[in-house]
C-alpha cells in the first residue's frame, strides 16, 4: 500500500501560526527602525539646506531670514519669494527666527529641535570652525 505524501491542515496551521507570531515580533522593530531612519535623513537634509542658504546668503550677497515653527522650515532671501520645506519628523518647540546675514554667518548660531522626542541642537555656524 502507498502512502499519500503531503502536509495535514494542523501541520500548515501550526507553520502558518509561527510565521504569524514572529511577524508580529519583527514588524514593530522594523517600522521604529524606518521612522528612525526617516527622522535622520530629514536632520540632514535640514543641515544641508541652512547651509547651503548660508552659502548662497554670502554668494550673492543677500541677506536670508529662517523661520522654524512646528514641523516646517520657512526661508526668505532678501528679493525673492518665501519658500517651505516640510520636516514631519522634527518640531521646532516655538517659534525660532535666523538671520543669515551677507557674509553667511547666522544669528543666532543654533536652531533647538526636537526629533523623535529627543532634543537636538542644530548648529549653523559650523562650516567657519577654527581652522583645525
Amino acid at each position: 500500500m502507498v502512502r499519500a505524501r503531503g502536509f495535514t491542515l494542523v501541520e500548515l496551521l501550526v507553520v502558518l501560526a509561527i510565521l504569524g507570531f514572529i511577524i508580529a515580533l519583527v514588524g514593530p522593530l522594523t517600522a521604529d527602525r524606518l521612522d528612525k531612519a526617516r527622522a535622520q535623513e530629514e536632520w540632514l537634509i535640514l543641515d544641508r539646506t541652512v547651509r547651503g542658504l548660508a552659502f548662497r546668503a554670502f554668494a550673492e550677497g543677500r541677506a536670508v531670514e529662517l523661520r522654524g515653527e512646528g514641523a516646517e522650515l520657512r526661508w526668505k532671501v532678501e528679493g525673492a519669494d518665501e519658500r517651505s520645506l516640510p520636516l514631519p519628523h522634527l518640531f521646532f518647540d516655538s517659534p525660532q527666527v535666523v538671520r543669515i546675514n551677507t557674509n553667511g554667518i547666522a544669528e543666532p548660531a543654533s536652531i533647538a529641535i526636537h526629533q523623535r522626542g529627543r532634543a537636538r541642537v542644530l548648529e549653523l555656524n559650523g562650516w567657519l570652525g577654527d581652522g583645525k
